[in-house]
């Protein structure tokens, strides 16, 4: 399976502590390329070309830093299934009070509500009715028209919706040429026992990429 990166969906890397003198190791471009990703390309061709190094370097998500959240779905109609969830948030809330709605191939894979640390649930909301709450396992198709029911329908109209990271298997969203900073991390095995990552982000300006910044560590790997 694929690695998916989500920044609002935290992920856990089991690396050891012990820093390297020469990691981590920066660098950045203005000009030419980086792997297939060519300084120059418009928005929409480096989604395409991400698609690609995604393929080869066994990752399958972008994120798009800065998205906007949403007061109501109905802007989001035609994107949510281009995306691997949602955050839904409490902006009434003195401490953090969110659900995460997770999908991987076309299915809801996960569905948790909490705070700093939310716990798992099978449904939400937990006191709705079948045909109107969320549940794992349904196909992410349903996703958007049990929002519209549990919007309309119960206490949960105030909640303000946050996208998570963009499926690279999912065609372009033409709302991330919006948005100059986009992020992307992928591993890579150095050797048995140590493993290499890399965070990229990449920097655009009047609608062309303008730089990518790579940074680059090595840690031992404990299973």
């Amino acid at each position: 399976m694929k690695k998916v990166f989500l920044v609002i969906f935290p992920v856990l890397f089991l690396f050891s502590c012990i820093k390297e003198d020469n990691f981590p190791s920066v660098e950045t471009i203005s000009s030419g390329s980086m792997w297939n990703l060519q300084i120059g390309s418009s928005h929409a061709d480096v989604y395409a070309q991400l698609q690609k190094l995604g393929e080869k370097k066994d990752f399958n998500a972008v994120e798009v830093i800065n998205q906007p959240t949403f007061p109501n779905l109905y802007e989001l109609q035609n994107r949510l299934d281009l995306y691997y969830g949602i955050s839904l948030e409490d902006p009434s809330s003195v401490y953090p009070n969110r659900v995460i709605i997770r999908s991987w191939k076309d299915t809801i894979s996960s569905i948790s509500e909490g705070g700093a640390l939310p716990e798992e649930i099978s449904k939400w909301p937990h006191n709705a009715g079948d045909d109107i709450a969320i549940h794992r396992g349904e196909h992410a198709s349903e996703l958007y028209n049990k929002l519209l029911n549990i919007y309309q329908t119960t206490a949960y109209g105030n909640y303000i919706i946050r996208l998570s990271a963009k499926a690279l298997g999912k065609p372009f969203d033409s709302n991330m040429a919006n948005h100059d900073q986009w992020h992307f991390d992928f591993s890579t095995d150095v050797n048995a026992g140590r493993q290499g990552m890399s965070s990229v982000m990449l920097y655009f300006k009047n609608g062309k990429l303008n730089k990518i910044r790579h940074e680059y560590n090595e840690a031992d790997v404990y299973n």
